[in-house]
């Protein structure tokens, strides 16, 4: 065996589908695999050779794990923590929208730690795999992504200082109030009742982005979201399940609010 292999630093990005366990319609099953698989498959082809990052994706029945890092070789100047967080969570956000559209509801979990990724092998491991995993599983509870507070904070400093390069540098600086710090990042992370971070999935809707392929109308795409909640919490009789379509119809509520 090889003596050279060792842990490197990952973003690591954990998603489960809430109550597949309970499912067992092929239909539904497939629907949510056909999701991940369409959107990586889709973003795969933004990966340019001049970009900094590189990214690993390990599907398999109702979940997904996520690896962001730095390429080998990049200089030093172009490793920008926080921006490499920032655009793997903006990455992120169209599946989310997708499953969303779709109905499913999910949960999840951001952690930047070390990790061992071989895809040739389809192994990973590691203690940021298992943190990205027990945010998930032991502290979302809720319908959301929960983000470590290291990485949330480096989010909101990249944020800070790609907002603060553009009212030095640019000659369209007076714009900010139209152009809207949201496209800069802000709001892609923020903190929930109990001051945890999570990642908003709802930031483009909120901000009236249109994804295309999954939605054309912000407004259409969150009611649709809460007649949904509201649809199913008067059919279903079971209260974990009551409690993470309130949740979610909490959420979607409040942003069709921003974006009134």
């Amino acid at each position: 065996m090889s003596d050279n292999k060792a842990y490197t630093k990952y973003l690591v990005i954990f998603v489960d589908i809430l109550g597949s366990q309970n499912k067992s319609d092929f239909q539904e099953s497939y629907l949510i695999n056909t999701v991940f698989h369409e959107e990586f498959q889709s973003q795969l082809k933004n990966d340019m050779p001049h970009t900094a990052y590189q990214r690993k994706v390990f599907t398999f029945s109702d979940c997904a794990y996520i690896f962001y890092q730095f390429k080998e070789n990049i200089e030093e100047e172009r490793k920008d923590i926080g921006a490499l967080f920032k655009v793997a969570l903006c990455n992120c956000e169209p599946i989310f929208l997708r499953l969303l559209k779709e109905k499913i509801l999910f949960r999840g979990g951001v952690y930047y730690g070390d990790a061992y990724v071989d895809s040739e092998r389809n192994m990973f491991f590691g203690p940021a795999v298992v943190e990205a995993y027990k945010l998930e599983s032991k502290v979302a509870v809720h319908p959301r992504i929960l983000i470590d507070s290291f990485v949330a904070e480096k989010i909101d400093e990249s944020v800070q200082k790609s907002i603060d390069a553009f009212l030095q540098n640019s000659p369209q600086a007076d714009l900010l109030p139209i152009i809207g710090e949201a496209s800069f990042g802000r709001g892609v992370v923020e903190k929930d009742i109990d001051d945890k971070y999570m990642l908003n999935y709802l930031h483009y809707p909120e901000n009236n982005i249109v994804l295309q392929g999954c939605y054309s109308s912000s407004i259409d795409f969150l009611n649709e979201i809460i007649d949904y909640c509201q649809s199913q919490i008067e059919t279903i009789n079971d209260y974990r399940v009551i409690d993470k379509l309130y949740y979610l119809l909490r959420f979607a509520e409040s942003k069709l609010s921003n974006l009134a």
